[in-house]
């Protein structure tokens, strides 16, 4: 019975120093995910630096909108790398890229300054004229409507003008079409041109030139979407 005892309390004593050596590691194995994740965050906001001064450089000015050097056009702004950021260009030389980092800190750099900076000591400046609209566009993208409320596909025609909406698809696109998203009520959500290859619904449909975006009360809020046609940037600037 004695001996019964024993092995219980070295088993629990075991067991017990094994959970804190699995926490320990596993608290380790967190902050260096973390860490990880943070130092890949900074090298790739540096890559979009560089990008922009390698144009700035070459061209003499700044670029009217990040798609002609290659960043993915979003509702709330650019992509890169999983980075979601804005570019706020202030004159022909001087610009501001914004975005939250990893741990949810707004931070923004300025080109004249060379360097990153973070809450509380960001600059506020004057946004887009149009970042109202632009909320509203997110909110309105984003609604959850109902799914068994099928989209409206018209004017479906093969992609002669090789049409390529600004994203990270590389190839061009076989076919277009102009598509309107409904309301559960049967009102348009929003409508405009996308390019596609199978399925005007799938993944790789991408919206080009006018969108219409409309809120439940039925006001219109336009967005415009980047795109080449037959090799030529077809884009208006972001403010």
């Amino acid at each position: 019975m004695k001996n019964l005892s024993k092995i219980i309390v070295y088993s629990i004593a075991i067991g017990s120093i094994l959970f804190v050596v699995l926490c320990f590691i596993a608290i380790h194995l967190m902050g260096f995910n973390v860490a990880e994740r943070k130092n890949r965050d900074i090298a790739n906001r540096d890559e979009i630096i560089e990008r922009i001064d390698s144009f700035m450089s070459i061209n003499r000015c700044l670029p009217k909108t990040l798609s002609c050097i290659g960043f993915e056009q979003s509702l709330g702004g650019y992509e890169y790398k999983g980075i979601l950021f804005d570019y706020i260009r202030l004159n022909d030389t001087e610009y501001l890229i914004e975005y939250t980092s990893f741990g949810g800190i707004r931070t923004q750099y300025i080109n004249t300054e060379h360097r990153w900076i973070e809450e509380p000591n960001i600059c506020y400046v004057e946004m887009p004229e149009n970042a109202e609209n632009i909320a509203a566009i997110n909110r309105i993208a984003k609604f959850e409507h109902n799914c068994n409320t099928l989209p409206i596909i018209d004017s479906t025609r093969y992609n002669k003008s090789n049409i390529c909406p600004i994203s990270d698809i590389s190839q061009i696109p076989d076919s277009i079409a102009y598509i309107k998203y409904l309301y559960a009520n049967g009102s348009i959500r929003c409508e405009g041109w996308i390019a596609y290859f199978n399925d005007p619904e799938d993944d790789f449909s991408n919206p080009f030139g006018i969108w219409k975006y409309y809120d439940e009360q039925g006001n219109c809020f336009r967005k415009f979407w980047n795109y080449k046609e037959n090799g030529k940037l077809i884009y208006e600037t972001d403010r």
